[in-house]
């Protein structure tokens, strides 16, 4: 047998499975995508049934509360008026109370202007559960109206019904909102199989009635699938969804072209690869029958030549097996000649990487050793220092005035300096106990607010920029006091001229913590603005006694500390600096786990809002600091909250009559006014207003009856001292 003719018989024996599977494959494709499809839509439509329930289910539960009224029990539909209208104020609903023959109240006209107007005999009234219905026409502006009515049951059989009435336009928005598959058309039908929103043309068909096969399915209420032509005649795969509580459904149609669509497209497909595969194959075939000789004979020539140590040449014979040989052939003939050189350079790089491994052990064990002998000196020296500071300090208690008190007290000041320094030595040295646990940095930079604002003594301005979704740290919180202590300070010392330093946290992403141990981390950054370093001074910033300060004033420590505290929480520190650009430093912390957070819960500040209803809150705060935490921890809570930085500017805008329930004030405020003045102005001009005020020292109190809350604060105390002044406010008011 010629080997032509093998070729061919190989070439049809690969074709036609092969065309028999893109067969199989299309049919099952197309199966999967059809069954998809309708599951698609299908759950389009139970989805969309319930937020137009839910829809109808506001307005329903809005008529049979005001059906409830005492008002309308005693037919005081003039009180009833004011009722339904504040019921509705914020909503585009309106409230209407009708009895069988007139509609006797609408709240879209005025109570002393509106005269009852006569209702159709067939019009809608309800004796038992809700209903919504649809009608064409108000009878007060003439246009399409839904409502929801409600029987009022203070009587039997009911006297009047209560209805929030609402556009069409509400159901339509719900529709107009959903994401429905392509070319598809969905449509909202009530009990009476009105159509009362619809995706296409909806200005058209709203308000008709919809087919009558449809309207026998519905009242069936199966869920089904069927075939059918939709109004502007569009043949569809329809599903119609279960009558939700009110009877209404949703009619959801997809096209059959779209079906269709996907089935042209995989037969085009699979008519296209068979020939396209028959056709390069019988090429293949005729090709390489014409030139298997040649290659055979190349093949052979390639394999001396390697047997001769030489390297074969690259083969282009257009056979894909033939040039994998002669690549085979090749590659041997290459790697016999580079074994000697690829083995030499393998022992260099094997002999460089443990050298380096040594130098890492050297600096590792020399910075073990260094935190070693700093932990030990700290620790004995501690020990002498404590001697040192209780004997100068009964030494102050029990001399009283003389005339060198002035140097007791700087050799006092100077033991706690020694004190500090000696912390610090500590931490790096690593020889205070660790004990972590869950930690609010929201709470935690609130608490102490007085503290590192006295660190920075006038210098600069701290700033906090802590995001919404900012987890509790796991970490220990005396040694996050003292590293955020040094980093404030670096901060400070790096901005002479004064400026702004940032404190902000957000959760870490995946690609900054990949070298740490497997959890979920928060990135924890203190900015400047200062002078920044350059690329050999950040390269040795976190080493123990560097420092670039003068003599005297740094000891070397503070970054060290910084990274030593971060590495044994488990975490690590980085920075980021340039010249002129400023500094940031970056830690990356472990986040509380779910555990930790219940342990700490005691600690831990409950939500904002606690239960209390949402309050419209203006704060006045000069502090940026504690501002930029509380104002964003309020409005999580679901509270409104206007800040202004000065008494004056307050009092400016509730002059202007602005809407608060409560005005949260500092007491020490700049300008004309303070924060007692302004509760002063408050009691006298907008006596409604629950008043809070917060203070850390002040000469001055404010009168009796007004909440005080002491700074430092928490976000638990704040909460507790705004429920207190609603509180009081309510019991003043009533």
């Amino acid at each position: 047998m010629r080997i032509k003719t093998l070729l061919l018989l190989l070439v049809l024996a690969v074709w036609l499975p092969a065309v028999l599977g893109l067969g199989l494959l299309a049919r099952s494709t197309y199966g999967r995508e059809a069954q998809d499809a309708r599951e698609d839509v299908e759950r389009v439509a139970r989805d969309l049934n319930t937020l137009v329930e839910r829809e109808l289910d506001k307005r329903v539960v809005m008529a049979r509360t005001l059906a409830a009224s005492p008002a309308l029990a005693d037919g005081d539909l003039q009180r009833f008026h004011a009722e339904a209208t504040l019921a509705t104020r914020n909503t585009q609903d309106w409230a209407i109370v009708v009895d069988r023959r007139r509609q006797q109240l609408n709240t879209q006209v005025p109570f002393e202007g509106y005269r009852a107007i006569e209702r159709s005999p067939e019009a809608h009234f309800v004796t038992g559960d809700p209903a919504v219905y649809f009608s064409p026409r108000a009878l007060v502006n003439g246009m399409p109206v839904l409502g929801a009515f409600a029987a009022d049951l203070h009587v039997a059989p009911p006297r009047y019904n209560v209805a929030i009435a609402f556009a069409p336009a509400v159901v339509q928005a719900v529709v107009g909102a959903a994401t429905l598959p392509e070319g598809s058309l969905a449509s909202v039908i009530d009990q009476a199989q009105v159509i009362i929103a619809r995706s296409r043309d909806p200005q058209k068909w709203v308000g008709k009635r919809a087919s009558p096969y449809i309207r026998d399915l519905v009242h069936a209420n199966a869920g089904v699938f069927l075939d059918s032509v939709t109004l502007d005649g569009v043949p569809s795969l329809t599903y119609i969804a279960k009558t939700n509580a009110y009877g209404w459904t949703v009619v959801l149609a997809l096209p059959q072209s779209a079906l269709l669509k996907a089935a042209r497209r995989l037969t085009t497909q699979v008519v296209a690869a068979s020939t396209l595969i028959l056709l390069l194959s019988l090429a293949i075939a005729l090709y390489g029958a014409h030139r298997l000789g040649a290659v055979v004979v190349a093949l052979r020539q390639a394999a001396t030549r390697l047997g001769d140590d030489e390297v074969p040449p690259l083969l282009r014979t257009g056979v894909v097996e033939a040039d994998e040989v002669s690549l085979a052939l090749h590659d041997a003939g290459v790697k016999a000649h580079e074994a000697a050189r690829l083995l030499e350079q393998r022992v260099e790089e094997a002999v460089r990487r443990a050298e380096e491994a040594q130098a890492r052990l050297l600096e590792g064990q020399k910075l073990e050793a260094i935190g070693r002998l700093t932990g030990g000196l700290a620790h004995d020296f501690n020990n002498l220092l404590q001697t040192i500071s209780i004997g100068l300090q009964v030494l102050d208690r029990t001399l009283g005035d003389f005339p060198k008190r002035r140097t007791l007290q700087a050799c006092i000041d100077a033991s706690r300096k020694a004190a500090a320094v000696v912390r610090q030595m500590l931490a790096f040295g690593r020889r205070q106990a660790s004990a972590p646990q869950a930690v609010d940095i929201k709470d935690f930079l609130l608490r102490h607010q007085e503290l590192t604002e006295r660190a920075l003594g006038g210098r600069a301005r701290l700033v906090a920029a802590i995001a919404q979704d900012a987890p509790l740290l796991f970490v220990d919180p005396a040694q996050l006091e003292l590293t955020l202590l040094n980093l404030v300070f670096n901060a400070r010392d790096a901005m002479p001229s004064g400026g702004t330093i940032t404190i902000g946290m957000r959760p870490a992403e995946g690609c900054e913590t990949a070298t740490l141990p497997a959890g979920r981390y928060a990135c924890l950054e203190v900015a400047d603005a200062g002078i920044g370093m350059d690329d050999a001074t950040r390269a040795r910033a976190f080493d123990p006694y560097f420092t670039t300060k003068p003599i005297g004033a740094g000891s070397g420590l503070g970054l060290a500390q910084v990274r030593s505290f971060a590495r044994e929480s488990h975490g690590d520190a980085q920075i980021d600096s340039r010249p002129g650009e400023g500094t940031r430093v970056r830690l990356y912390l472990p986040v509380a786990a779910a555990a930790a957070v219940d342990a700490g819960r005691a600690d831990a500040p409950r939500h904002v809002r606690d239960g209390m209803p949402a309050l419209k809150i203006l704060m006045v705060e000069d502090d940026v600091l504690i501002s930029s935490v509380v104002v964003p921890a309020l409005l999580e809570g679901g509270h409104q909250v206007t800040l202004r930085e000065s008494a004056d500017d307050a009092k400016a805008l509730l002059e202007t009559g602005a809407e608060f329930e409560i005005v949260f004030t500092d007491i020490m405020m700049p300008g004309t006014m303070n924060g007692i003045d302004l509760m002063a102005w408050c009691a006298e001009h907008r006596p409604n207003l629950a008043l809070l005020a917060a203070t850390g020292y002040s000469t001055r109190r404010p009168a009796a009856g007004v909440r005080i809350l002491q700074k430092p604060y928490d976000m638990e105390q704040l909460v507790e001292g705004l429920r207190e002044a609603m509180r009081g406010a309510a019991a003043t008011s009533g």
